[in-house]
């Protein structure tokens, strides 16, 4: 049975394959044969025939003549025949290979009508060819403007180029569903050169399309979250600089606590143990003498009385301090002239030097300021007392007053030391000295500046100093009179009543 099915499957090859080979090469080799012979006789026995028998010789010229012809003609019959088989065999193969490709391929005419549909296109859109075949193009695209618009900028193209390539649309299939497409367009030229219509490629492009959106989504969703993480850090950064921040002027506020920790404690060491030295000393010198003399007596317990002064001073300087710092500092105002309050303090002061005197304004009569009498009396004490401490030449120490406006200016003048520029910012601060020396030439706790600018803007006033190092200091302060002071309601509720005002 295999054997019989090889003979068959021979057969039908020399059948196919080589008996269509052999008649050709037969039929070239009979045509040559009889155009062989036919020369020959024309060249050879011609002349010869026509002599002897010249009726046989006109009819071999009209067969020799006819067969040459009729050879010729068979010739390019044949080949024409060939030819235009060939051609149409390629045809056939190319219109094969358009009509089952997969890839939508379909020809418009010029009018953009459709001609030729394959199955590509009818996989890719649902419509059968007899469904579309003669339709116009724009059938297939969805009812939009941007669609509309789309194509007649790819048949403007194709018609100034030729062709038109990779343009992005979108088409319909025939159940409704959008398509993302790309045509690829080409004119179709005539034998003559003339436009007979134009191919279109279609490509699919959906799927690429939906990945690529899939992508952006992706890039914008990664974005949004870097961007979020991003301020987030920021947020975290900046929070923890301001931590930082916060930690440092904390830091700082210690190290300044500690350093007026420290000069508290050597202040109070110093401003304590000097007094209770000189007090312990007078006590000692009294009871060392067998006789003691009024005067004597006078003069030690003038000593412990002076001391003990500092003493109260010192305590009631922290006492202040304390108060300022907590909010408590009360006032209890009422109209008052400052003369008798500057005299009470100059009586004081005099007692304590022998080489410094005061020069008051000419004239006494100063309208009444609106203040604490207790308190004004300390703002004075302390300013002519370091007016006294930091003039250690002595001189004289100017007191100068000045009304302007609603309120009176008060400046006191020495011919001391001076303060350097440098350090006149800072010398209303707590403890401030004016330098590590100071303390062992002239005693003080530097509080009494901090307290008497507190009491000044306690009273709504201002203080401030001019200085000149080596030549001495002003200080001048203001405060309001009684006849601009606030309404009764503003001081009540500026003020505490009377019975709460704490007193030393």
């Amino acid at each position: 049975m295999m054997e019989v099915q090889g003979s068959n499957v021979a057969m039908k090859s020399w059948h196919h394959g080589q008996l269509p080979s052999q008649v050709k090469r037969l039929r070239w080799v009979a045509a040559a044969a009889i155009f062989a012979v036919a020369l020959s006789y024309r060249l050879l026995l011609h002349a010869l025939v026509a002599r002897y028998w010249p009726e046989t010789g006109r009819a071999i010229d009209v067969l020799f003549y006819a067969l040459l012809g009729a050879v010729v003609s068979w010739s390019c019959l044949s080949w024409v025949s060939h030819r235009l088989q060939q051609e149409a065999g390629e045809t056939e193969q190319l219109a094969s290979l358009v009509r089952s490709s997969r890839d939508p391929i379909l020809s418009l005419d010029d009018g953009w009508q459709i001609r030729t549909w394959n199955r590509g296109a009818e996989l890719m859109l649902g419509y059968h060819r007899k469904e579309v075949v003669g339709q116009p193009f724009h059938i297939l695209l969805p009812p939009s403007s941007t669609n509309t618009l789309r194509l007649e900028a790819t048949k403007k193209l194709v018609h100034e180029q030729g062709y038109a390539q990779a343009r992005e649309m979108e088409l319909l299939t025939k159940d409704g569903k959008p398509l993302t497409v790309q045509l690829t367009a080409n004119l179709i030229p005539g034998t003559s050169g003339e436009v007979t219509g134009l191919s279109i490629v279609v490509t699919d492009i959906s799927a690429a399309k939906e990945a690529e959106e899939r992508m952006r989504a992706l890039y914008r969703e990664v974005e949004e979250k870097m961007r979020e993480r991003t301020r987030k850090l920021e947020l975290a950064r900046h929070e923890l600089e301001m931590r930082n921040a916060q930690l440092h002027r904390a830091y700082e506020e210690l190290k300044k606590l500690d350093q007026l920790k420290s000069d508290f404690v050597s202040m109070v060491s110093h401003e304590l143990r000097s007094p209770l030295t000189n007090i312990s000393g007078a006590i000692e010198l009294m009871l060392e003498q067998e006789e003691l003399s009024d005067e004597y007596v006078r003069i030690m317990l003038g000593v412990v009385g002076e001391q003990t002064e500092r003493l109260i001073r010192l305590v009631k300087g922290v006492l202040n301090v304390s108060r300022i710092q907590a909010g408590r500092l009360y006032l209890d105002r009422r109209a008052l002239h400052l003369m008798p309050v500057l005299e009470r303090v100059m009586t004081s002061l005099r007692a304590t030097t022998v080489f410094h005197w005061f020069e008051l304004p000419t004239t006494s009569k100063w309208p009444p300021v609106w203040g604490d009498e207790d308190r004004i009396e300390e703002v004075f004490f302390n300013l002519l007392d370091n007016a006294i401490k930091f003039s250690p030449s002595g001189g004289s120490i100017v007191i100068a007053m000045e009304v302007t406006g609603g309120e009176i200016t008060i400046s006191i003048t020495d011919p001391g030391i001076g303060i350097p520029a440098e350090k006149l910012d800072g010398i209303f601060q707590k403890f401030h000295r004016l330098d590590s020396e100071d303390s062992r030439e002239t005693y003080g706790h530097g509080l009494g500046l901090y307290i008497t600018k507190a009491l000044v803007e306690a009273h709504g006033g201002r203080i401030w100093v001019e200085s000149v190092e080596g030549e001495g200091s002003t200080f001048s302060f203001t405060l309001p009179l009684a006849s601009h002071r606030p309404s009764d309601t503003d001081a009540d509720l500026a003020e505490p009543a009377a019975s709460q005002v704490h007193r030393e």
